[in-house]
């Protein structure tokens, strides 16, 4: 079993003043040949709310709209197995090609790499007050355990101050599975780049 240390990934959350659910730790468990279960502990940040609701209708999320449920989206997850990803009680898991992303923050996204979004959909309102609050564990299946860094992106529902009611969106890095061995494609980009310095430097002699 794998798990990533959280002072390090505490490292990774971004110095924002809202900071909404936040993957504070990850378990990879399995054995070789796979396929590995990569489990994500989330909390809930003191000054928000996870709040119930449907899904979003798009994949790009306005942020003026609290019709739908609080979410967190992590992009790029390599390998994934199908229908293996789960979630506590009252969230539901999507997997999608792009999105779900608020529509006010910027992630990195590979279109051609799995996205896992889990959306609050059906419960009573989870506060983050006084302390923040350990939303479970949330769990998918690859067919790798080497990490790489991806990003994540979260929405919450302030719950204290002139903005309390009010979205917060939030962006960051967590981990996330990458294919260890270079794809075909990568390889033979990679020997034409060769080929042309081998004969470049020919042509200089």
């Amino acid at each position: 079993m794998k798990r990533i240390p959280l002072a390090c990934l505490m490292a990774l959350i971004p110095l924002v003043a809202s900071a909404n659910i936040i993957p504070t730790g990850t378990t990879i468990t399995g054995a070789s040949p796979g396929p590995y279960t990569w489990t994500y502990a989330l909390t809930l940040s003191s000054d928000q709310d996870a709040e119930e609701g449907p899904l979003p209708a798009d994949l790009t999320v306005p942020h003026e709209n609290l019709e739908f449920g609080s979410f967190l989206t992590i992009y790029d997850f390599a390998g994934y197995v199908a229908n293996s990803c789960v979630g506590p009680l009252g969230w539901t898991c999507l997997t999608q090609s792009t999105g779900y992303t608020p529509d006010d923050v910027l992630p990195s996204d590979n279109p051609a790499i799995t996205n896992l979004t889990w959306v609050y959909t059906n419960g009573p309102t989870l506060t983050g007050a006084p302390a923040g609050l350990e939303l479970g564990a949330f769990s998918a299946q690859s067919i790798y355990n080497q990490t790489v860094f991806v990003s994540y992106t979260a929405r919450g529902v302030k719950n204290n101050g002139t903005s309390a009611g009010t979205i917060a969106d939030n962006v960051g890095t967590t981990r996330g599975p990458t294919n260890p061995v270079p794809e075909p494609a990568s390889l033979a980009l990679a020997g034409l780049a060769l080929a042309l310095v081998s004969g470049f430097r020919s042509k200089q002699r």
